[in-house]
């Protein structure tokens, strides 16, 4: 027995929350799950028989530091001492509201299936949007929840089709200058037209609701992949690679810089073409002035994914900024690693800067070394060594891709 699951049951025990018949029910229920092939923690198993209720078992976990919380928007994962019933709980990267879910009950060396969040579920069902209609769109179900706002399938009734509806979120749109650009950024990625970028339909507003609707797309998004095959076939994570370089090179192009390019933000269609989302922390860049979509004092962009000048000073985020994230993304494929982490966003950030990193061909010797040095350039300390423009590095990207092939 795993000793995090003994520890678990003796707290439980202990606090008189359950007797010891009770946990030993579990325990053989539990056994019996991992004889049909399903490893589920003991957590899990405790709440779904009615032996114990959610928040006891978050506290019984959390005096035994065992409660991780997740971010369903970044998808890192909080280990929290102390919790409090009723407290809320922010995510230190992305300040997405985090959510607790039994399946990720984990301990090192325990690997755990996709996350599935009944904390999310439960918040779904009281959620006001769901069934109304905004922008012509009867709200569905939610996709994603993040700290500019909340994404929604919703059907537009006039065209009878599916769509995907972003509506920013309530203390955002109370605040006027946000509100303007947030419309003016929906506008100007809605000129956006690639078959590699989520298209945005409209952008308006509803009874103080401020929304845009994008194209909705059926599959999954590249976090999702990498968490169930762990890395990818150097073929494969070139071929995406490519295909968002190019996107890119169409909205760096039309002066748009995506500034949050990172697993999450690339679907793939169920017809396993890339399609780049979210342009919420774009930046218009027009002659001399800038809009730009920011809030005072955060921290936009995810940490293990940014470029280290956008990290000292987001304003300075262009296109070789774009191409770094890009960059870790295909490191992240190629490995099944960030190359950068840390306790914190600082930490993250301050290893970005010295750009020290095991490269990819150590960590995978069996990668080509060209390889490696593609991932380098694209992710090299000093934006001037990257790659000139996006389209220098898909051409690049195509031509390491070709030659392996034919090897």
């Amino acid at each position: 027995m795993p000793e995090h699951t003994m520890r678990i049951g003796q707290e439980v025990v202990r606090r008189k929350l359950a007797s010891l018949e009770q946990v030993r029910d579990c325990l053989a229920a539990q056994e019996e799950l991992r004889g049909r092939g399903q490893d589920v923690p003991l957590g899990q198993v405790l709440v779904a028989r009615g032996v114990l209720p959610l928040e006891d078992l978050k506290e019984v976990l959390s005096s035994l530091n065992l409660l991780l919380l997740y971010c369903p928007s970044c998808q890192n994962e909080h280990r929290v001492k102390n919790y409090k019933r009723r407290n809320e709980y922010l995510c230190n990267y992305c300040s997405t509201e985090l959510i607790f879910t039994t399946t990720r009950l984990t301990a090192p060396g325990v690997v755990t299936p996709a996350p599935r969040a009944p904390a999310a579920g439960d918040k779904e069902k009281a959620d006001p949007l769901i069934g109304r209609k905004v922008g012509g769109c009867m709200i569905r179900r939610r996709i994603a929840s993040g700290g500019m706002g909340t994404v929604y399938e919703a059907e537009q009734i006039n065209l009878g089709r599916t769509v995907a509806l972003k509506v920013l979120a309530p203390d955002l749109a109370a605040d006027e200058n946000f509100v303007r650009r947030f419309l003016l950024e929906a506008r100007a990625a809605a000129a956006l037209s690639h078959i590699n970028i989520i298209h945005i339909n409209d952008a308006g507003q509803e009874e103080g609701i401020f929304y845009y609707t994008m194209e909705f797309v059926a599959g999954e998004n590249l976090s999702q992949r990498l968490r169930r095959e762990q890395r990818l076939a150097v073929p494969e994570a070139l071929r995406i690679t490519a295909q968002v370089a190019d996107a890119l090179h169409h909205a760096h192009a039309r002066e748009i810089i995506h500034r949050d390019i990172k697993p999450e933000n690339i679907m793939l269609t169920t017809e396993g073409r890339v399609k780049l989302a979210d342009l919420g922390l774009a930046k218009k860049v027009m002659g001399d002035t800038q809009t730009t979509i920011t809030q005072p004092g955060s921290i936009l962009g995810t940490p293990y994914y940014m470029a280290p000048e956008q990290a000292r000073d987001f304003a300075t985020a262009d296109a070789r900024s774009d191409l770094y994230s890009l960059g870790v993304t295909l490191y992240k494929m190629l490995t099944g690693h960030v190359p950068f982490t840390g306790a914190s966003p600082i930490e993250v950030m301050i290893k970005a800067f010295s750009g020290t990193k095991k490269s990819v061909a150590e960590l995978v010797p069996e990668i080509a070394g060209e390889v490696s040095e593609l991932v380098d350039k694209m992710m090299h300390v000093n934006p001037a060594y990257r790659f000139a423009n996006a389209a220098e590095a898909r051409d690049e990207i195509l031509e390491v891709s070709a030659r392996l092939v034919t090897k």
